[in-house]
């Protein structure tokens, strides 16, 4: 996969090369998905709390994020609101980066709302290393 952003062109061959931003508001959760991300072997991983930080993160960084893992119950700013926030911006290079929801609800109307801003794939906690790979690899292949 090429991945272009910020006008800079790499190269992404396997999910280890990917870039991944993981927005989790809770500490414990966001430090084991951290850690199974480094047991699948990514080596570029963002971390943020909430919506605003991850939307300073992308500022500064987002030419080295190629997918954000997004839990959609946060403060300051909801997962919902951050994928509304990517989605809709003027001018947003990163509009169509993909996302995975990250959440404890498997209730319909809320698959529903994050489906319609576009998401690449819904993982429900607790998140496994089999399930985490299997959703990096199905967004890999299908951006290529």
């Amino acid at each position: 996969m090429v991945v272009e952003a910020g006008g800079r062109t790499r190269q992404v061959r396997t999910i280890q090369d990917l870039g991944v931003l993981l927005v989790e508001d809770d500490d414990f959760t966001r430090k084991l998905i951290y850690r199974l991300l480094h047991d699948i072997g990514l080596r570029t991983v963002f971390e943020a709390a909430d919506g605003v930080q991850a939307l300073d993160i992308l500022r500064k960084n987002g030419e080295d994020v190629d997918v954000a893992i997004c839990d959609l119950e946060m403060p300051r700013m909801t997962g919902l609101d951050l994928l509304h926030a990517l989605r809709t911006a003027t001018g947003n290079p990163l509009a169509d980066l993909p996302v995975l929801v990250l959440t404890g609800h498997r209730e319909a109307d809320v698959v529903k709302r994050a489906i319609a801003y576009g998401i690449s794939g819904y993982l429900v906690k607790p998140v496994s290393k089999a399930d985490l790979t299997k959703r990096l690899t199905f967004v890999m292949q299908k951006r290529q």
